[in-house]
């Protein structure tokens, strides 16, 4: 077997068994934070007094975070992505367990503002390494399979916020279930393995350009198209599942009177939904294409997160709620279009500067926006309905700006 072997081959090897399961823990956990981020936000409010305005800013600011992704994922075309991954994984646990000494909003916002860095980056180099280790034939599935990992951690905070405020810590348990990825740090470093397509770059001899020659040739005529619509591709996907998901905890509890109880009843459901959208995108852009399913995922999104926010009736509301679970599988198809768009030694960097760097601003504004318009059209639920067409901006830049990579090899990124 080449170099590329991993590349070229359709079989699934032992080695591309023990990569998935390694990474998909890693995204398991990844989830599991985001998720925890906006579940305990009443509780947080209550604890703090904090209303609902400034807590959309201390989520802007913790989403600022995201875009310190650039770095790590700059450095992984130069050094790997291995031993990226594997500093991203442990400072991202030891960043949740010091979220346990918050004492107030400024210091949570600080320590999950460095957190949330590392974390992005952790998932975002999961996706590429699965991307260039498995068959073109197998990468959509396998990047669905991962996708369904962190839905099931996404749950984990709506089954277990109930029975945490029963103790001591309180909220603060969410984020020290959140830390349990340092105790697996050890098989990470025995059995995860650098990807093929890296290490036969690296033999080839890898460039090693400043940010602005990176920049330079993301935008060169050949990639610029490529660059300008995965940018606004994130920017949108970022925007658009902010809105549907970082304030649904503090919608349903304060504006339509749901105990924690009720959150851990949904959960269930909404894992179910989670992990049957993230493995149907993966199978859908592999059997349609990367363009449609993302034109479907887009269109979906913006009418469930209609339905959640505009409902008063308690199933309706569930419903949207599992249905925006379910289109969260968009992601698992951006980050597949993102490595198969651009080139093995500008792979890492085109997702730091589409997504972390560029794309992630939606993250960062979604929440402000969201808590500045919350204050000013008499709620969470109205804010979050009018926003929801955001999500179909996405449909145009699949039509018309992007191409179709299914099926294509890395190794052969243009």
């Amino acid at each position: 077997m080449t170099a590329d072997g991993a590349e070229q081959g359709e079989r699934l090897t032992r080695q591309h068994f023990i990569t998935l399961a390694l990474l998909a823990v890693v995204v398991m956990f990844e989830g599991f934070d985001v998720s925890a981020t906006s579940v305990v936000l009443p509780y947080l409010s209550e604890e703090f007094g904090t209303p609902i305005e400034r807590l959309g800013e201390a989520l802007a600011v913790i989403a600022l975070g995201s875009m310190g992704a650039w770095i790590l994922l700059r450095l992984a075309d130069r050094f790997g992505r291995r031993p990226m991954l594997l500093l991203a994984a442990a400072g991202f646990s030891l960043g949740s367990l010091a979220t346990v000494l918050s004492t107030d909003v400024p210091s949570y916002t600080g320590i999950q503002f460095v957190t949330r860095a590392l974390l992005v980056s952790q998932v975002a180099l999961a996706y590429l390494m699965v991307s260039e280790s498995l068959p073109p034939k197998l990468r959509g599935r396998a990047n669905g399979l991962l996708g369904a990992m962190g839905s099931f951690g996404a749950a984990l905070p709506f089954l277990t916020i109930a029975p945490a405020l029963e103790t001591p810590l309180g909220w603060r348990l969410l984020f020290v279930i959140g830390a349990a990825p340092l105790v697996m740090m050890p098989l990470l470093f025995w059995r995860l393995r650098e990807t093929p397509i890296w290490l036969a770059a690296r033999d080839r001899g890898l460039p090693r350009p400043s940010a602005i020659a990176e920049l330079k040739q993301l935008t060169a005529p050949g990639l610029r198209l490529s660059f300008i619509a995965m940018s606004l591709l994130w920017f949108i996907i970022n925007f658009a599942s902010s809105v549907g998901g970082l304030f649904f905890t503090l919608y349903v509890v304060k504006e339509r009177g749901w105990p924690a109880t009720d959150l851990a009843m949904i959960a269930p459901f909404g894992l179910i939904g989670a992990f049957v959208g993230y493995m149907g995108a993966g199978l859908l852009s592999d059997a349609i294409g990367r363009r449609w399913t993302v034109c479907l995922l887009a269109g979906l999104l913006g009418l469930l997160t209609m339905l959640c926010y505009a409902s008063t009736d308690w199933k309706a509301i569930a419903a949207g709620f599992i249905g925006l679970q379910a289109m969260l599988g968009i992601w698992v198809v951006g980050y597949t279009l993102n490595s198969e768009l651009f080139p093995t030694e500008l792979r890492g960097a085109a997702n730091g500067w589409c997504n972390n760097l560029i794309g992630r601003w939606g993250v960062v504004i979604a929440p402000a926006v969201m808590g500045y318009l919350s204050a000013r059209v008499g709620g969470i639920g109205p804010a979050a309905t009018g926003l929801a067409v955001t999500a179909w901006l996405a449909i145009p830049i699949m039509l018309f700006m992007t191409p179709e990579t299914k099926g294509r090899n890395l190794d052969q990124a243009v």
